[in-house]
């Protein structure tokens, strides 16, 4: 009798268990997973002759929140990719609290240095569909750099910006490098603008470090230090990389 009622016990909890899963309870409740964030499918035509890693820095697409200048996540660009062709590169898991998306210069750290494109996320805020971004044709080599993230950025203002050309000298794009590159400095007799391989020779580089404040009419190290404030070392190290490059 006491062993009929144990298998009646078990029989009525086994049906009770099936019922249960076979209710529909754990289909219409469910269990959400937290969300992976946002697909971006970037395309773009990048082009370098340099090759980044031998700097100490790289080119990567990386993602910022609006309080810090180290990236959340980060996606380094082989040098193989940089070759002017289309390239496609896919950033998933992109979350919240990253505010924007940029082709971007950074250190072993993950810091910003520079930036060659910047899409804002604010729209994007939501959306479960892959969405696709395209960055265009971008050189993003030294003199890319140069162009777009330093004299795009802090100088040409002055030079060539607004038809102004401080010291006849206009550094806009298609412009600035014959202007620059063995060219003698017409504020400053018996110095070149830049000489070819030799940083330390280049009044360009003189008149952004500690010290040559003065050699010209305007403080064009307050300019640098300014524009980038907490990459003012990395950007000058990169100046240097370039005119030595050349």
């Amino acid at each position: 009798m006491r062993k009929s009622s144990i298998f009646a016990i078990s029989i009525f909890l086994l049906a009770l268990c099936l019922t249960a899963c076979d209710s529909g309870d754990i289909e219409e409740h469910g269990y959400s997973t937290a969300s992976g964030g946002l697909t971006l499918r970037f395309r773009a035509q990048l082009s370098s002759q340099d090759d980044w890693e031998e700097t100490g820095y790289g080119i990567v697409l990386a993602g910022f929140s609006d309080q810090s200048s180290y990236a959340v996540l980060q996606r380094p660009i082989p040098l193989a990719s940089m070759n002017g062709e289309e390239m496609e590169m896919v950033v998933s898991n992109v979350s919240n609290s990253i505010s924007t998306m940029e082709l971007a210069v950074t250190n072993t750290l993950r810091k910003r240095i520079v930036t060659f494109r910047t899409v804002s996320l604010e729209a994007y805020k939501g959306r479960v569909d892959t969405i696709d971004i395209d960055l265009g044709r971008i050189d993003v080599g030294l003199s890319g750099f140069m162009q777009q993230g330093i004299f795009n950025q802090a100088c040409i203002q002055c030079h060539g910006g607004n038809g102004r050309k401080a010291g006849t000298l206009d550094l806009t794009d298609g412009m600035a490098l014959q202007q620059l590159i063995d060219v003698p400095s017409s504020q400053k007799p018996g110095y070149t603008r830049i000489v070819s391989g030799d940083a330390e020779g280049s009044l360009l580089r003189m008149i952004l470090h500690e010290g040559g404040e003065n050699l010209l009419n305007y403080n064009h190290t307050e300019v640098l230090s300014s524009q980038f404030k907490e990459s003012l070392e990395d950007v000058k190290n990169l100046i240097d990389e370039w005119i030595n490059s050349l």
